[in-house]
């Protein structure tokens, strides 16, 4: 399927269902590479989205069964309970490619690991890399059928968190952008690198009960102070890496990592490197307060209007009330089909790919998901389930059943990303050797 590029009207609808919602963006990390031509008719080549789903047959009761063994965490704690593959809501009629694929891409990282590692630091329950191997091992053999592959070499725990309550889904894509590497009349606003001066800090280095919890400062005299908020960088003190219009750069920055569209066809990926640290604002939000929308007429439309016509020092304005920015570099497109790269610093795959609170869940690891948007009315689907593989994290993914479903690249990825904001359930699945109930 041929994936159109946003038009402004597609990218501020998406633009404002994101802020109306106060979403954070999921990150994507990867390693800077050198431009490349772009596939012809500069479209972005064949790119899977997720495909459309079954409806579901069954649906799981939110009382929590009664074999559940809580398993010690860092930051809170998880209940586990042994179910079958047939306790899954719609298990027979669920898609499952995407998630091998994606298995097989957390499988490269984690074979090359040391077997006496943790899956994830201080995440007890996903045991050690050596519990894994063995199942990477049969990833990639293609005379198994990737049903009978994760039947009979996982076990589902169906996982709840110790507060009680159902999980949340949520969704992001990779969006593609026009942009410049010069700066022109259309193309004014910048993309920045990341800052010489700006330093991350795993607070784990420091105290392990704060395993995946970082800062973002800089040096300042003697002193480590929060990094500078959006309205203060500039060319002085980050590097401009590619133009684009202001509406698209914010868009950008929400979903973390972007395709960007050249005037000569050229096709680059903006890959998230790093942010600033700050908190998240809605720019909707900002509009609204500001008196300039009233809250009735927050719409897509209105918020494309309002940028267009606002003057440049209002529009500047707007933009730096949300303080949070994030940092890019350009990287080549090698394969069109491939996602940007998550935080497990492998290829996402579209409906196979979860960001997920790294501080609570490790990467590589299987989830099922049967998330459920009835009372929704603006949902694609009112039920959906998906076997997906945690490879991502983002700023607004905090939360022991909170996850983000990588949703594909462009437009229609895009949309339909936009509309998935579903109560979730959620079982892991782990090797047949491992009990995330045993201490």
């Amino acid at each position: 399927m041929k994936i159109k590029t946003l038009t402004n009207k597609s990218r501020l609808s998406l633009l404002a269902l994101f802020t109306a919602f106060g979403l954070g963006a999921c990150v994507s990390t990867g390693e800077v590479s050198h431009p490349v031509n772009n596939p012809p008719n500069n479209q972005a080549g064949s790119i899977p989205t997720l495909p459309t789903l079954p409806p579901v047959t069954s649906t799981p009761t939110n009382t929590p069964p009664s074999n559940v063994v809580t398993a010690p965490q860092a930051n809170g704690e998880i209940a586990f309970a042994r179910m079958g593959f047939g306790d899954l809501p719609n298990w027979s009629d669920t898609d499952l490619e995407a998630a091998r694929q994606a298995f097989r891409n957390s499988c490269a990282v984690l074979v090359k690991r040391n077997d006496a590692y943790y899956l994830g630091e201080k995440i007890a329950y996903a045991g050690k890399v050596a519990d894994w191997k063995p199942v990477c091992s049969l990833a990639n053999n293609p005379d198994v059928s990737t049903r009978a592959f994760f039947e009979n070499n996982f076990t589902p725990w169906r996982l709840s968190a110790k507060n009680g309550g159902r999980g949340k889904l949520t969704s992001y894509f990779e969006p593609i952008l026009h942009a410049s590497l010069n700066q022109t009349s259309v193309y004014n606003e910048p993309l920045y690198g990341k800052p010489s001066d700006l330093i991350t800090i795993n607070l784990s280095d420091f105290d392990p009960s704060l395993a995946g919890k970082k800062i973002v400062g800089r040096i300042n005299g003697n002193n480590f102070i929060p990094y500078r908020a959006r309205g203060e960088i500039n060319s002085s003190n980050a590097p401009i890496i590619a133009w684009t219009k202001m509406g698209e750069a914010l868009s950008l920055q929400i979903q973390g990592s972007g395709r960007l569209l050249l005037d000569n066809g050229q096709q680059l990926r903006a890959a998230f490197v790093a942010t600033n640290g700050q908190p998240f604002g809605s720019v909707a939000r900002e509009l609204i307060k500001r008196g300039e929308l009233p809250a009735s007429q927050a719409s897509a439309d209105n918020i494309t209007k309002w940028f267009e016509k606002a003057a440049p020092n209002d529009a500047r304005s707007v933009m730096n009330a949300n303080p949070r920015t994030t940092f890019f570099e350009l990287q080549a497109i090698k394969n069109p089909a491939d996602g940007p790269k998550g935080s497990q610093g492998v290829p996402l795959v579209a409906g196979g790919s979860l960001a997920i609170d790294p501080s609570i869940h490790a990467y590589g690891v299987p989830i099922f998901i049967f998330a459920n948007a009835s009372a929704l009315g603006n949902s694609i689907e009112n039920s959906l389930t998906r076997l997906v593989i945690t490879q991502d994290s983002g700023g607004a993914i905090k939360g022991p059943i909170r996850g983000d479903l990588y949703y594909g690249t462009g437009d229609e990825a895009g949309f339909a990303a936009g509309r998935i904001n579903h109560e979730a359930d959620w079982w892991v699945l782990l090797p047949n050797t491992l009990d995330p109930t045993k201490k």
